[in-house]
């Protein structure tokens, strides 16, 4: 049986995993700006905005994670007890 702080839990998950979905696309959108302005020898190279739209990325693609971490353990069963009598 889950307590209601576990169910209300469970009952957020598909909110977090949502809101994991939209970090990776903002995340995917930053990596093609660092992607593009990184490039050497081009006119529109720009190292500083790169190297922020990377961190910018990495950062968005962590917080996604741990959006799913939370997501799944939100989902998971408790354990078991395990009793003498049982």
């Amino acid at each position: 049986m889950q307590t209601p702080e576990q169910q209300w839990a469970a009952k957020q998950a598909p909110q977090l995993r949502q809101l994991a979905h939209n970090a990776e696309q903002e995340a995917d959108r930053q990596q093609m700006t660092a992607d593009v302005y990184g490039r050497q020898g081009r006119d529109y190279s720009n190292p500083a905005k790169a190297d922020r739209a990377q961190r910018e990325a990495n950062r968005l693609r962590d917080r996604a994670a741990a959006l799913r971490t939370t997501a799944d353990q939100a989902n998971a069963k408790p354990p078991k007890k395990r009793g003498w009598l049982r």
